[in-house]
């Protein structure tokens, strides 16, 4: 038998299609054990017998005892967590130059960032929590002291305790478990421990199980764990009673639809996910989930809206998940590529690995809406439609980016072939006009955003666009290079615009009352402004005026540009006054603006047609820049072989 987890061309098959299979998760989930194996060789190469030998001992007897504690204990999503960050940080000692293994992985969206603001010692401790929970599991009496980080210590499966400061002995004697003087809750049969046990000093781990249609699935609700914060969201502190029926509610809900609309998808996640970490609260967001690939099994989320947004999310991050496990087992894609993607669910450009694993989740998305439209009754259908062309579309897209221009594995090719083919089958579904254009609108939306976020005009040239400008003098026909630059801040963020108009659908009298001033828009919707409002409602004249008024005040204010970007592109061939790249309008504005009174945007705009930009491969090149319509045979939103391209007026070209 080989000693190599692998993936046959039909798992690659299966997993491209969506769902994969069950047994294929429970691969998935071998392949993350096998690798967990590899990173405690290297952690307990690396720190040294003197600070884990006592631990791995105990470990190592409970495992003799019970052989399945390991592969269960090593399995635990945020097991891994541990393991990747303790691996960091005892590479980062100066005494260590090499490693003997590595995860250098990183979330679905996010690097995880160094951890050098404490020594690696501080993480070895969890060792000692995995030994213990092995030996309780295995039956075994034992005496263990472990370090108190804050005065608590926690041990997975089980919960914290709060126990002082200093070093803390936990013992098991017969049936009685204690950290230091805190008695541990354990079950007579040493099977799973009864979910949310609190005394005074103990706090057991949240459960939450659901079932619909004879299949169930059980998760924790974990706000206890050290290491589930391992992406720096801000994982909620404890949760109270209120709260954790709130989450129960909200898997009951979601549960039934994933069950019975996306079958195949709920068996999967009821084999697959074990843990989901609540998140603070961001009004600034339109909701955060993450699945760090580090954490197999593991879905971080703020507080769904509704049953519907946790389902959705579930599937979505589910996805993110299988896709991690599978490529540590086969390599998709070619590490070194460097190029950047245009991808319309983020804000920032992302690297092919990132693309590549939205693509995977918003085809899932994509789907979810798709069989939404076709179950909601007569009437409710609105939102699925728009959701459903905005993604099959936008998805297309950044997949025929990938599969172009992307550096993939000959596994890579397939997978990505198959997910094309998943995408084509919906090319011909018929979508209500109405719905077409609203999709259209948010894809727009994104776009202005994203190139107004990220791509800057040469520095050099704009300063001489810009004196040329305060001499009075013809604007030049020069040629304007135009890289990708990543912007610092937020890369998931809410679109007041789009927020209205979500609104205006589904409660289209609040709205009118907005409009009238009957009621305060700051009351409902805090970050939006008068001209969002206008363009919201299709008054678009109106909505330019407010926002060039605004960007006179504020130059340099995005939303403004975004708003006024879309508002001219919207108005009829002969009302439209942009004549350049709102990015370059901007970047020459703000440089006019540092010495005297800003001028009018559109003046300058109608001044700057002369001049045409191009994008660069500077770092990596800036796929997803050019947002012309691409002919035949090209994938749109990508800097072509041999060359920078025309970047067109984003006022009359297709923005993706």
């Amino acid at each position: 038998m080989s000693g190599y987890h692998r993936l046959r061309p039909a798992d690659l098959d299966a997993l491209a299609a969506g769902p994969g299979s069950v047994d294929l998760v429970r691969t998935l989930r071998a392949g993350q054990v096998s690798k967990r194996m590899l990173q405690l060789r290297a952690v307990l190469d690396l720190a040294g017998p003197e600070q884990t030998g006592a631990s791995f001992a105990l470990l190592t007897a409970a495992a003799r005892r019970n052989p399945a504690v390991g592969p269960e204990l090593l399995a635990l999503p945020h097991t891994g967590a541990w393991l990747a960050v303790t691996l960091r940080r005892l590479r980062q000692r100066p005494d260590h130059r090499t490693i003997a293994a590595t995860s250098g992985r990183t979330t679905a969206g996010l690097d995880l960032p160094p951890e050098a603001d404490r020594p690696a010692e501080a993480d070895l401790g969890y060792l000692g929590a995995l030994a213990v929970t092995a030996a309780i599991r295995a039956g075994l009496d034992f005496e263990l002291t472990l370090a108190a980080p804050d005065g608590a210590v926690f041990l997975p499966l089980l919960g914290r305790a709060r126990c002082g400061g200093g070093p803390v002995t936990v013992s098991r004697s017969g049936d009685r478990v204690r950290v230091g003087s805190v008695e541990v809750p354990v079950p007579d049969d040493e099977g799973p421990p009864r979910a949310g046990v609190d005394t005074a000093d103990w706090s057991g781990l949240h459960r939450l199980t659901s079932s619909a249609d004879g299949l169930s699935i059980e998760l924790w609700l974990d706000d206890l764990d050290p290491y589930r914060d391992c992406h720096r969201l801000c994982a909620t502190g404890r949760l109270d009673a209120i709260v954790v029926g709130r989450w129960q509610r909200m898997l009951d809900e979601a549960w039934p639809i994933l069950v019975r609309h996306h079958r195949s998808h709920a068996e999967a996640i009821s084999a697959g996910l074990r843990t989901v970490v609540p998140l603070q609260s961001d009004s600034a967001s339109a909701g955060v989930n993450v699945t760090s690939m580090d954490a197999f099994g593991a879905v971080s989320m703020t507080p769904p809206a509704d049953g519907t947004a946790l389902a959705l999310g579930l599937l979505h991050e589910f996805q993110h998940a299988k896709l991690g496990a599978a490529i540590d087992i086969e390599p998709l894609h070619d590490a070194e590529d460097r190029r950047y993607y245009y991808a319309p669910w983020r804000d920032d450009p992302r690297p092919l690995g990132a693309a590549l694993h939205g693509v995977y989740a918003f085809v899932a998305v994509t789907e979810f809406w798709r069989t939404r439209r076709t179950v909601l009754p007569r009437g409710r259908t609105r939102l699925a439609e728009v959701e459903f062309a905005r993604w099959r579309d936008r998805v297309a897209r950044t997949c025929a980016d990938i599969r172009a221009y992307g550096r993939l594995t000959a596994a890579g090719r397939r997978f990505v072939a198959g997910l094309g083919e998943v995408i084509d089958g919906w090319r011909d579904e018929v979508v209500p006009a109405e719905a077409t254009v609203l999709a259209r609108e948010a894809a727009d939306d994104h776009w202005t955003v994203w190139r107004l976020r990220n791509r800057r005009p040469e520095a050099r040239l704009v300063r001489q666009l810009a004196e040329a400008w305060r001499a009075g003098a013809a604007c030049p026909a020069i040629t304007v290079p135009v890289a990708v630059r990543p912007a610092d801040g937020r890369w998931l963020s809410r679109s007041p615009r789009l927020d209205l108009v979500r609104l205006r659908l589904a409660d289209p009298a609040r709205f009118e009352r907005l409009r009238s001033g009957a009621e305060r828009l700051a009351d409902a919707l805090a970050e939006a402004s008068e001209g969002d409002l206008a363009l919201a409602a299709g008054d678009h004249l109106a909505a330019r005026g407010w926002y060039q008024r605004q960007l006179r005040q504020q130059p340099d204010q995005v939303a403004a540009w975004v708003g006024m970007t879309l508002a001219d592109g919207r108005l009829p061939t002969a009302e439209a006054a942009m004549r350049a790249d709102p990015e370059l309008c901007r970047a020459v504005l703000c440089a006019v603006a540092e010495s005297t009174a800003a001028p009018d945007p559109l003046e300058l705009s109608r001044w700057l047609a002369p001049v045409t930009c191009v994008a660069v491969a500077d770092g990596p090149p800036p796929a997803g820049s050019a947002p012309s319509e691409p002919p035949p045979g090209v994938a749109s939103g990508t800097v072509r072989q041999g060359g920078p391209q025309p970047v067109r007026s984003v006022a009359a070209q297709d923005r993706s």
